[in-house]
This record gives structure tokens, C-alpha cells and sequence, in this order.
């Protein structure tokens, strides 16, 4: 009988590969982080989550070349509405019935059914933009949300991409492209919320640089391909 080989003993090469990824996911906070740098990260994390930082970034692309600020404004809140309320209200409610675990979406296995009901959410936000004729930058930024949503939730079926990095860095070089240097800074709150994801055990490195690079390369793709 031939000598069973490392891999053999090991239980083959499916359970070698079961065993690498889980050593290559999060499992919490790494350790020798103060209770106070946590405290820092996670307040990082709440204050440039995707639902927050979508208020200002849709606000100011609505405001774009606009003549006039209300009708702006008017399109402003019903791209929210579709963009951060519906998805939010859906993973609430997803919580209180205890269909997910956290509000963070922290298991991957759970994700796939909110990234569905937002991406609905977005399709039916930019028909109603594109009927009544929303301001183009407008039509542009939920474009390039729903793509990436739609790419986010292809990846998250087997690895877990960082959605914070990915909100933030597309927000970032849309806002950049629309009104010039003044918000490169804006790609250092990038670096922050990035740090604050791993510092959190949240993500691995890999995967907020992931998150971040798919989505500046979707806005710069989507701008050169469409304009303004």
C-alpha cells in the first residue's frame, strides 16, 4: 500500500483549501489595539459608512452646474430615498426579524439578499431619474452605484470585499472629476476608513484595496466612457 503523502494525512486538497480561507478571514480585532484606538475605528467606520457619506456625496452631485437649487434639491432626496433609505430600511428590518446578524452585515452568507434588495432599490431610483429628467451627474452617480453594486455582490458569493472602501473611494473620485483638486483630501478619509475596517477585524488588507481600486476604476472607466 503506497505511503500516504502530507496532503493525504492533511485530508486532501478541499479541506487544505477550507482551512487557508478561513485563516485568510477576519476573525476580530487584531491584537495589541488599545480599547481606545477600537473606539476611534469604529466611530471612523459609522461615520463614513456607506449611509452616511451618501447624503453629502448625492447633495453635491445634485448641486453640479445647477441653476437653480431646489429642483436640484428635489432630485437630491428622491435619489436618497432610493439610494440610502430603501436599503437601510430593508437591512432594519432584516435585523428585527433576525434574518441577518448585525447591521454590518458582518457574515458574508448574509449579504447576498440586502446587496439584492438595494440594487433593486438603485435600478428603480435611475428609471425614475432618467423619466424625469434628473440633472446628468445625478444619472452618472447612481449609474456608477449600481454597478458597482452589482459587481460587489457578484464578489461577495465567495470572498468579502470591503463595501465601506468601495462607497468611499467611488464617491471620492466622482466628487474629484466634478469639481476639481479640492477633493483630493477627500481620498485620505479613503486611508482612514480603510485603516479602521482592518483595525476593526472587519476586513483584511486585501480586501478594502479591493474594494477601493474596483470602484475608482468603475467611475474613471464610466466617465471616460460617458462624460459629463
Amino acid at each position: 500500500m503506497p505511503e500516504k503523502t502530507t496532503l493525504d494525512r492533511a485530508g486532501g486538497p478541499l479541506v487544505l483549501l477550507r482551512q487557508s480561507q478561513e485563516l485568510a478571514r477576519p476573525e476580530g480585532p487584531p491584537a495589541g489595539h488599545s480599547a481606545h484606538l477600537l473606539g476611534f475605528a469604529r466611530g471612523i467606520s459609522l461615520l463614513l459608512s456607506p449611509a452616511a457619506i451618501s447624503v453629502p456625496f448625492v447633495l453635491l452631485v445634485a448641486l453640479y452646474r445647477s441653476s437653480s437649487a431646489w429642483p436640484a434639491l428635489g432630485f437630491a432626496l428622491l435619489t436618497l430615498a432610493f439610494v440610502c433609505a430603501g436599503p437601510l430600511l430593508y437591512v432594519l428590518l432584516a435585523w428585527r426579524l433576525g434574518i441577518v446578524s448585525d447591521l454590518d452585515l458582518t457574515r458574508r452568507q448574509e449579504r447576498w439578499h440586502p446587496f439584492l434588495a438595494g440594487l433593486l432599490s438603485y435600478a428603480l431610483g435611475l428609471f425614475l431619474l432618467l423619466w424625469l429628467h434628473a440633472p446628468r451627474s445625478l444619472e452618472l452617480a447612481l449609474s456608477l452605484t449600481l454597478l458597482v453594486g452589482l459587481l460587489l455582490l457578484l464578489i461577495t458569493c465567495w470572498w468579502k470585499i470591503s463595501i465601506h472602501a468601495a462607497a468611499l473611494a467611488g464617491a471620492a473620485t466622482l466628487l474629484t472629476a466634478l469639481y476639481g483638486l479640492i477633493f483630493l483630501p477627500s481620498f485620505l478619509l479613503l486611508a482612514l476608513v480603510c485603516w479602521s475596517r482592518v483595525a476593526l477585524g472587519r476586513h483584511t488588507p486585501a480586501q478594502v484595496i479591493a474594494g477601493a481600486l474596483l470602484s475608482m476604476g468603475l467611475a474613471l472607466a464610466l466617465l471616460l466612457l460617458v462624460g459629463l
